[in-house]
């Protein structure tokens, strides 16, 4: 599988440019709630600071969620506009950053993914008459049974009037 290495030696002072992909392996995902559909792509700023390695820019992964509202399946891209991270630099003269790109992605799965969040709310199945029960309007589906202008001991004084 392939990580993102900084090799320090080889990191000008004013720090280095990283753009590319890593095998959706990374993930370690393959489940029914959620399954990697492509690589971890990122565009990243990395510079070194004393004993000290910044990292800053853009990430995103490809993902199949699936809907806690229908159970239907759906594609989302997890971005991370402004990902950030430090890491600190020992005796080494590698760092392997490629773990802190994927915790970073799959801390920002949304925590109920809906179809609305791949951007397919008209195609969820859960937005059906049936679900506008307590809502106006003309969904066509009775909002509730029919209330009597009885008392809650009613049922009761009929089972005593017979004896």
């Amino acid at each position: 599988m392939k990580r993102l290495l900084v090799e320090l030696e080889n990191l000008p002072e004013a720090g280095k440019k990283y753009s590319g992909e890593l095998d959706s392996e990374i993930f370690g995902i393959d489940d029914e709630e959620v399954t990697s559909i492509g690589s971890l792509a990122f565009d990243l700023h990395v510079q070194r600071f004393e004993n000290e390695l910044f990292i800053r820019g853009n990430i995103s992964a490809p993902f199949k969620f699936r809907c806690v509202r229908c159970l239907g399946y759906f594609d989302y891209v997890v971005e991370v506009c402004d990902f950030a991270a430090s890491f600190q630099i020992d005796s080494q003269n590698v760092v392997d950053v490629s773990d802190s790109l994927r915790e970073e992605i799959v801390l920002d799965f949304p925590a109920y993914p809906k179809c609305a969040d791949g951007g397919m709310e008209n195609d969820c199945m859960a937005k059906t008459p049936y679900f506008g029960v307590d809502k106006e309007g003309g969904t066509g589906v009775n909002s509730s049974a029919p209330i009597r202008n009885s008392g809650v001991w009613d049922a009761l004084n009929e089972l005593g009037d017979h004896h």
